[in-house]
């Protein structure tokens, strides 16, 4: 199992997709299946259930993944709760894709669904949580600049031998 983490917009998805292509591999994403299970979008969980009950979806999600499951994209917070960043260390190889606060706001600032950015200073927002966040993500297997195009993504993953 290969985890991809990062903050939101950090292509954990795209690059999990595109992996699973190239490899053949099965592709799962964490905020699909919650979404799928909780017949709820993120945003709509985050409204009427709160962060809360989302982070223990995450937990729930991450206890039902089958051995299976290749490349795994993870919700923004997900590694940041219920110790999954170490859970999921445990299981298999964790990838951080990092970006810069402003290269991530580049990417998802005409995405209106982001419940954690429903702020009058969304900028400001992301640079608070990966802050926040750092740490835990810098504790994954690898840490990889998350601004390259998806193929650099694709041949660094294939140097590192995790292809």
């Amino acid at each position: 199992m290969v985890f991809l983490v990062g903050m939101m917009g950090a292509g954990k998805t795209s690059l999990g997709k595109s992996l699973a292509k190239q490899t053949g591999l099965p592709f799962f994403d964490t905020d699909a299946y919650i979404k799928v299970q909780a017949g709820q979008s993120i945003t709509e969980i985050f409204s009427t259930k709160g962060e809360a009950a989302f982070r223990e979806m995450e937990e729930e999600c991450f206890h039902a993944l089958t051995p299976n499951a290749q490349w795994i994209a993870t919700g923004g917070g997900f590694p940041c709760f219920n110790d999954l960043m170490v859970k999921m260390k445990q299981r298999g190889t964790v990838v951080y894709l990092k970006l810069t606060p402003e290269e991530l706001y580049a990417r998802i600032q005409s995405v209106a669904n982001r419940p954690l950015l429903q702020t009058s200073h969304p900028l400001n927002e992301l640079s608070r949580l990966l802050k926040e966040r750092a740490e835990i993500y810098e504790m994954a297997d690898f840490v990889i600049k998350g601004n390259q195009s998806t193929d650099n993504l694709v041949k660094e993953f294939q140097q590192l031998g995790l292809i």
